[in-house]
């Protein structure tokens, strides 16, 4: 029988590592986790994306949140960060923290408005004691208004006090960024 080259050895150990990493990866329930961390680790700001049209909201919309209450998009007077997303996607996981930060920062000045759709209010509220989040999630309790409905996850909208789309942007950005913080503290001086 003929003997492995050191490089075929090499060669089969290598292959054999990446092929349980992916499996890891791609499944197992930790394996989303490592891919939400890996995806949070390339996020950018999402630059000086301004909505084109600026579209005022012209529909209420009705949200129930994981803190049982049940508030509608016109109560709230402040600018506003509308995320959109889903607790089964990567993407929208790996910016969260980003928006946390912001969160953070912008408290009582900017209302954070964290919303999965079509998810229960029961399995948002478990994914927020699973991953030790603080922050309110909200569900829809109706039709989503036609300016806010998007074919992807995550859509992120920042909107100003008087309901006027000042951004729009889709897909995972690190939100915590000065770009944001131009828009959200021009928003807060017009107030």
């Amino acid at each position: 029988m003929k003997q492995l080259t050191k490089k075929t050895k090499s060669d089969i150990i290598f292959w054999s590592i990446l092929l349980l990493f992916m499996g890891y990866l791609f499944l197992t329930p930790s394996g989303s986790n490592t891919r939400a961390w890996l995806s949070s680790l390339t996020l950018t700001s999402p630059g000086n994306v301004v909505a084109e049209n600026q579209a005022v909201l012209k529909t209420d919309w009705q949200l129930n949140s994981t803190n049982d209450e049940e508030v509608w998009l016109s109560q709230f007077q402040k600018p506003i960060f509308i995320n959109i997303w889903a607790t089964w996607c990567p993407p929208c996981r790996a910016e969260l923290p980003s928006i946390f930060k912001l969160e953070e920062k912008y408290k009582g000045e900017v209302d954070f408005l964290l919303i999965s759709p079509d998810e229960s209010l029961e399995k948002l509220k478990q994914f927020g004691v699973d991953k030790d989040y603080k922050t309110v999630f909200y569900n829809a309790n109706g039709v989503t208004p036609k300016e806010l409905v998007t074919g992807s996850y995550p859509t992120t909208y920042i909107i100003s006090q008087d309901k006027k789309i000042i951004l729009k942007s889709v897909g995972a950005h690190n939100w915590n960024s000065q770009e944001v913080h131009k828009i959200l503290d021009q928003l807060i001086k017009d107030v």
